[in-house]
């Protein structure tokens, strides 16, 4: 199942009841929108670990 904006509401009820009747739960956090900001290249290096990497690219998205 894909959640999304717009679909969220409409979803609810089945995640609830789908997280009810789990044994585990895995959380698929991939971002993939993430690439349509600024040039991620420019912005990372691949010497960066997971959290710097997600902090460099946040920054660009966040909304005061």
């Amino acid at each position: 199942m894909e959640v999304t904006r717009q679909n969220f509401k409409d979803c609810l009820s089945t995640v609830y009841s789908a997280i009810d009747e789990a044994d585990f739960l895995a959380i698929d956090g991939e971002f993939s929108g993430i690439s349509d900001g600024p040039n991620v290249s420019a912005l990372t290096n691949g010497l960066d670990t997971p959290e710097e990497r997600y902090a460099k690219l946040k920054k660009p998205f966040i909304q005061i």
